[in-house]
């Protein structure tokens, strides 16, 4: 086995708060428009728009603020009013304005790391927003590397990989989506270790089969240290 030369980092929801943002809007949302349909259905309805949304939009507040304004207007047959639209426009505004809530733990796990591996932030999103977030965090010195992605794949990690002198075979990536920081890492090659977080998006399920090497599961971000030194050590 590889010594560990590299250690990657998922950022929203991983490092600090995000979805909570978007459910807070999903459900302002549904109270909006409960006067056309059931506040439920309304917020159901975005979840639905947003989702269908991204192989277009990609994944982000802006992508969001789009999908929330198609669905106001489908959910009133037209009949939105321009300040409503507005409303929404201001909610999207608020929702790239937010402060950052660094995650537990989150500093320190960083600070045991850097010295000892190469560490980089993969994150998807709007380029812009996730640029200014990673300043906003005051992490940004920890990393060699950030890494704003359309979406997360095996090649992806592959070619972020070669790009900082590593190999997938040698790197870590830690994060709260199965779906997009784990499974494809393990695909690429290298290892994957799970941060379970209190808020699941449904767009970011996955499934892990039983026995798939290279996959770790940790309580929160320190168990990402421990997993990292086996690994360093293992021969």
């Amino acid at each position: 086995m590889s010594r560990l030369d590299i250690v990657a980092f998922d950022a929203d929801d991983t490092l600090w708060h995000n979805l909570i943002h978007f459910e807070a809007a999903e459900k302002a949302f549904g109270q909006m428009f409960s006067g056309f349909v059931p506040a439920e259905e309304a917020t159901k309805a975005i979840m639905e728009t947003e989702k269908r949304n991204i192989a277009l939009y990609g994944f982000g507040v802006k992508s969001f603020t789009l999908s929330m304004i198609e669905t106001a207007i489908t959910l009133t047959d037209g009949k939105v009013e321009a300040p409503v639209i507005g409303r929404l426009i201001a909610m999207g505004r608020d929702m790239l304005d937010h402060e950052i809530e660094l995650l537990p733990h989150v500093e320190d796990t960083l600070k045991a790391l850097h010295k000892d591996f190469k560490l980089l932030l993969i994150t998807k999103g709007d380029l812009l927003h996730q640029e200014r977030k990673v300043l906003a965090s005051g992490l940004a010195h920890y990393f060699e590397g950030v890494e704003v992605v359309s979406d997360k794949k095996p090649a992806t990690y592959e070619k972020i990989c070669a790009r900082y002198g590593g190999h997938a075979a040698s790197t870590l990536m830690a994060g709260n989506s199965l779906k997009s920081d784990v499974m494809p890492m393990i695909h690429a090659g290298g290892f994957g270790v799970y941060v379970p977080f209190s808020i699941a998006w449904d767009f970011e399920h996955e499934h892990v089969p039983e026995g798939t090497p290279r996959y770790f599961e940790v309580e929160d971000l320190r168990g990402v240290v421990d997993v990292a030194r086996r690994l360093s050590t293992t021969a």
